[in-house]
């Protein structure tokens, strides 16, 4: 007699880790107040998955900090594709103050995000935040 229809309901085997690795680092590890000047944060994110994932890395600055010179905008999005399992992505994104930056601790947000089908659905997310330091 074959069961195999029950087989549809049975446990199945969870995936032990999370779908990604994710490291993040500044460089130079502070800024000075009131200068225009930048730093550079770095990412490095592993598909630590079995399956290949669509991926995009979301960074967000609170006010004071920006992606470009003038400091506008204040989130930035990398679409990086299918990344294959075991498969590491390496990238360095700017990190402007301006004039008006004041001393202080800046939380940097940055998610790591797999899609389902297309960039507008997220199945699922790594979330890290480094406090930055601006003297």
């Amino acid at each position: 007699m074959n069961l195999g229809i029950f087989e549809l309901f049975g446990k199945k085997k969870a995936q032990a880790s999370g779908v990604f690795s994710l490291r993040a680092e500044v460089h130079p590890y502070s800024l000075k107040a009131n200068t225009n000047d930048f730093v550079e944060l770095e990412i490095k994110l592993e598909n630590t998955s079995d399956a290949p994932q669509l991926t995009s890395i979301v960074v967000s600055v609170p006010p004071g900090l920006g992606f470009e010179r003038s400091a506008i905008s204040k989130q930035r999005e990398v679409r990086l594709g299918f990344l294959k399992p075991g498969e590491v992505k390496f990238f360095k994104v700017p990190l402007w103050g301006t004039q008006r930056t004041p001393n202080g601790e800046y939380p940097l947000k940055i998610y790591a995000l797999a899609h389902f089908n297309d960039y507008a659905h997220v199945l699922n997310e790594v979330r890290k935040v480094l406090h930055f330091r601006v003297d």
